[in-house]
């Protein structure tokens, strides 16, 4: 709640900037959304926004992915205690697993923006952590060194994949009031996840605890057909476009509140 009071709501307002900064940021960006504009939330806008299948998909990307966050935040220590060390010991290890991953994290960060390019991230992201999640299922027949560095795999992985979700549904939504919208329904109903983390590690299980890394692998390759299915239905609408499928949406009463229905509006993967 105490944001409302520290946070701007638009650079004409902010009493930081100087007058040149204010019109700087103002049209970098008015060139950001160019024709893709949804400046009003009425009857045609809503419907656009919650009939937008994008948003759905978005939401369960996030959802797959975000159980491995949660999971290996509330678990890590005890998946290491299980490995034999004590719970200080157990506290201590797990320091490095995290800062591993923050640093994969901003190094993603860089190359997707520099790239341009999200979906192959994602990928990379899962592709890693399923081979912890392998190691892992497999413990009984692997040293403690392999495992610790299989938890390593899991975090860095998620990591990876993670933020690049919600930067990728963002930027495939056009206008403030559709990107509001989209980013509290994926977020707000993707951190279903964290909820399902918290009850599949079954004490009963330790310490190989199958049902709980079961479920995380499975989640986590929900993510990445989502993503897929993301890929190349954003594919296939930037063809369309590129063809004039969509440019009747310009004839419309609401030409000028379409948001990324807009036919000049390209989606980025």
């Amino acid at each position: 709640m105490a944001s409302k009071w520290f946070i701007v709501d638009w650079p004409e307002t902010a009493k930081f900037l100087t007058e040149d900064e204010k019109r700087l940021l103002v049209t970098r960006l008015a060139a950001d959304v160019a024709d893709a504009k949804m400046n009003r939330l009425d009857k045609n806008a809503t419907k656009r926004i919650f009939s937008d299948w994008k948003i759905y998909v978005g939401t369960l990307m996030y959802l797959g992915i975000v159980n491995t966050g949660y999971a290996t935040s509330f678990f890590t220590p005890t998946i290491i205690t299980e490995l034999g060390f004590k719970a200080e010991a157990a506290q201590v290890r797990s320091i490095p697993i995290f800062i591993v991953a923050a640093i994969v994290c901003l190094i993603t960060a860089w190359f997707t923006d520099r790239l341009r390019h999200r979906y192959t991230f994602c990928i990379i992201g899962i592709c890693i952590a399923t081979t912890g999640y392998a190691i892992l299922m497999n413990q009984g027949s692997v040293p403690v060194g392999a495992r610790y560095a299989a938890i390593f795999l899991i975090v860095s992985g998620g990591y990876t994949c993670q933020p690049v979700t919600i930067a990728w549904i963002n930027n495939c939504m056009g206008g403030h009031y559709k990107r509001s919208v989209s980013s509290a329904v994926m977020i707000g109903f993707g951190n279903i996840g964290g909820i399902i983390a918290s009850n599949i590690f079954i004490t009963s299980e330790a310490p190989s605890y199958p049902t709980g890394y079961g479920v995380s692998l499975g989640l986590i390759w929900m993510c990445a057909l989502c993503c897929t299915a993301l890929l190349f239905g954003l594919m296939r609408e930037n063809k369309k476009r590129e063809q004039g499928a969509r440019d009747w949406r310009l004839e419309t009463e609401d030409a000028d509140n379409l948001g990324d229905d807009h036919p000049h509006f390209r989606f980025t993967y």
